[in-house]
């Protein structure tokens, strides 16, 4: 038996051009996305596979971190310094606070290295690059849901009521999460040319987490200074969500409106900025 040889012109050719303009890579980018998507949702799975398996407390990592952060800040900031919560638990107020911060920078620490730990992938298979960051990001939610209901069991075992207003956390979230994905995508493109990135991270977190209420009530702010402080989305976003799970007060519009366009430009800016730079991350890592 005698095979036919394979006209050359019968095999798929993809050709690849700089993109026109900004309008094109963002479409062209968000449509290869979104045929990727069971990629996507893949390589989550195996963040979260890889990242307890072999593990003795399993999913208490998901929490544990924060835990022990809160006993820690409650004893140097309410026992040491006298620092007060009013009458919340001031262990209570950490934890809220804790919670929404340890989803971003975890997010953003993982995903920022991300690029560079799947070097090897990059390199021999062609699809969306995005997805790696994004993966971790979208892994990170699962440890935030996770110390959601750790909140709830620990407000429950203080005696504080939850209202409606706790609904409002989900709108927070959801501009949290687009504002790790904005960094997260930022931060993975310049570490796989800069490993100066990965080498700051921590020290970076440090210092963004003091700038942000986490241990204490952006109320402490002075006058003076609080439109900066707040010119952070990071401090209107952990703060709303605090108000909104323990003390059942709902965000105010305007802040809300604010964050929302900040993240979505943010995210905007990012994404763009990752895909200009996608074309060469395969000769940099």
């Amino acid at each position: 038996m005698t095979l036919a040889p394979v006209a050359a012109n019968d095999r798929s050719v993809r050709v690849i051009r700089p993109a026109k303009s900004s309008i094109e890579v963002l479409s062209a980018g968000l449509t290869a996305l979104w045929n990727h998507k069971s990629l996507l949702l893949e390589m989550t799975l195996l963040r979260l596979k890889v990242r307890y398996r072999q593990s003795l407390l399993g999913w208490l990592w998901a929490v544990l971190p924060s835990l022990v952060l809160m006993i820690t800040y409650t004893l140097v900031f309410s026992k040491i310094i006298g620092l007060g919560s009013g009458d919340l638990p001031y262990a209570l107020f950490i934890f809220s606070g804790l919670i929404p911060w340890t989803f971003f920078s975890t997010s953003v620490s993982t995903a920022a290295a991300g690029i560079v730990t799947h070097r090897y992938l990059i390199s021999r298979v062609a699809f969306p690059r995005e997805i790696i960051p994004l993966s971790y990001v979208a892994a990170a939610l699962l440890d935030l849901g996770v110390g959601m209901l750790m909140l709830a069991a620990m407000m429950y075992y203080f005696g504080v009521s939850q209202t409606l207003n706790a609904l409002y956390a989900i709108p927070v979230v959801g501009l949290l999460f687009i504002c790790s994905v904005a960094a997260a995508l930022c931060l993975s493109a310049f570490q796989a040319r800069f490993r100066d990135i990965g080498v700051a991270m921590p020290l970076l977190l440090q210092v963004l987490m003091f700038a942000t209420p986490v241990v204490y009530s952006s109320a402490v702010i002075p006058q003076g200074v609080k439109a900066v402080y707040l010119a952070n989305p990071l401090a209107i976003l952990i703060e709303a969500f605090r108000q909104a799970t323990v003390f059942g007060v709902g965000p105010e519009f305007g802040d809300m409106i604010y964050c929302g366009t900040v993240s979505v430009v943010l995210l905007v800016l990012s994404y763009m900025l990752f895909k200009r730079l996608d074309a060469t991350l395969a000769d940099v890592i």
